[in-house]
């Protein structure tokens, strides 16, 4: 690998590359602190874990659509699956990589839109 290629996958140059974009993007004016999406706290994590009490609130909320003669629940989420075995000795995947969700997803994609025809 060229060492241009080294600079550029570094964590100082990402590192820079978003503070620049992020000081250009409050100097335009299009940089909302208030405006984080990307907070994520222990009560959203949980939110997503497997748990006898998430159990319940799903089959509660099931129950409410049947009684109600919905036949789908909107919040329908598909299955959390534990992380893959790693070899003996091997780090384990990120827990970003499998509990990315489809949601952060379009925040990302939302955000990098708005940024790429604000600044354009």
């Amino acid at each position: 690998m060229s060492v241009r290629k080294s600079h550029l996958q570094g964590r100082t140059h990402i590192k820079k590359y978003c503070e620049y974009y992020e000081q250009k993007a409050k100097q335009l004016g299009i940089w909302d602190l208030t405006e984080n999406q990307y907070d994520i706290d222990l009560e959203y994590i949980n939110s997503k874990r497997p748990s006898p009490e998430n159990f319940a609130k799903k089959m509660l909320r099931k129950a409410e659509h049947e009684k109600q003669g919905k036949k789908e629940d909107p919040k329908e989420e598909p299955l959390c699956l534990p992380p893959p075995p790693v070899a003996p000795g091997m780090p384990g995947l990120p827990p970003s990589v499998l509990r990315f969700a489809e949601e952060d997803r379009k925040a990302i994609a939302l955000s990098v839109h708005r940024f790429l025809h604000l600044a354009i």
